[in-house]
């Protein structure tokens, strides 16, 4: 018999160690995004046959699902596992889950979106050429700061604020406040880093993301519109702040249209195809 325990903030070095072997470079196999998310989602995990195994609560179906075992023996925590659901699979793990009886479902509000660090940190070619000129222009109007090490305190009041001007109205949404908060106030435990842009010594833009080794893993990304470019600025600073990455992974878009086409307008390289196995 498996046994589960509830995902907790003590869990993250264990979990993290098996999540480094993943190199598909999916958000969810990230230990800081597991972490952001462990009680909305219900996380729980386990180890057996040296194999990690994550399960959690959809939280818009209600059902059990599991992500794709990382470890020593997938293909016999799979098997012991035997008929339950798996969501976020990647394309390359497909193979590794996969029977003659599954269902294979392609899952679009999940598909993670890949840019290229360089492409990000100055907006260069065509296509990011409105984002440029937007960047332009913040940089002109505002005399702004930079920096990797804001105060916690005026950054949970900022993403309060943010919270409250531009409210949610989905689940997903309503709930991200609190984990944001979570992530900032235990953000040297999870291992994340925090960039942020002020303005006259008030934040005006903050975002949070995870490096691991040639990938920034962008987990939240706030600004205020009223500052116009705010949301380039701090894209591009908190990426040119890493000048040793390629790849930028900024999450998937959950089905937002609006979160969609804002992501596709950054011009990804391309989008991590993910997908729901019934068993």
């Amino acid at each position: 018999m498996i046994k589960f325990k509830k995902l907790q903030k003590d869990d993250f070095n264990t979990v993290k160690e098996y999540l480094l072997l993943d190199k598909t470079r999916s958000c969810e196999k990230v230990a800081a995004t597991l972490m952001m998310w462990r009680d909305f989602y219900k996380i729980e995990w386990a180890i057996y046959e040296n194999t990690l195994i994550i399960r959690y609560l959809d939280a818009l179906g209600g059902k059990t699902a599991y992500l794709t075992p990382i470890g020593e023996n997938v293909e016999a925590v799979v098997k012991k596992l035997g008929r339950v659901t798996y969501s976020g699979v990647c394309k390359e793990d497909l193979e590794k889950i996969i029977d003659k009886d599954s269902e294979v479902i392609p899952n679009r509000n999940n598909f993670d979106y890949i840019y290229s660090a360089e492409a990000l940190r100055v907006f260069s070619g065509k296509k990011l050429h409105s984002k440029k000129n937007f960047l332009n222009r913040f940089k002109k109007t505002y005399n702004y700061e930079f920096t990797l090490s804001p105060k916690k305190d005026e950054l949970v009041e900022f993403f309060k604020m943010i919270d409250k001007k531009y409210p949610h109205y989905d689940e997903t949404g309503v709930a991200e406040l609190n984990e944001t908060i979570d992530m900032i106030e235990n953000s040297e435990l999870f291992g994340v880093h925090i960039g942020a842009i002020t303005v006259e010594g008030k934040i005006v833009a903050a975002t949070v993301g995870t490096k691991i080794d040639d990938t920034l893993y962008v987990h939240i990304e706030k600004a205020d519109r009223e500052y116009i470019g705010s949301y380039q600025a701090i894209v591009s600073e908190f990426v040119s702040a890493f000048d040793d990455i390629e790849y930028v992974n900024r999450e998937d878009d959950l089905g937002d249209d609006g979160l969609r086409q804002s992501k596709l307008s950054y011009n990804p390289l391309y989008l991590i195809e993910k997908y729901i196995i019934n068993k």
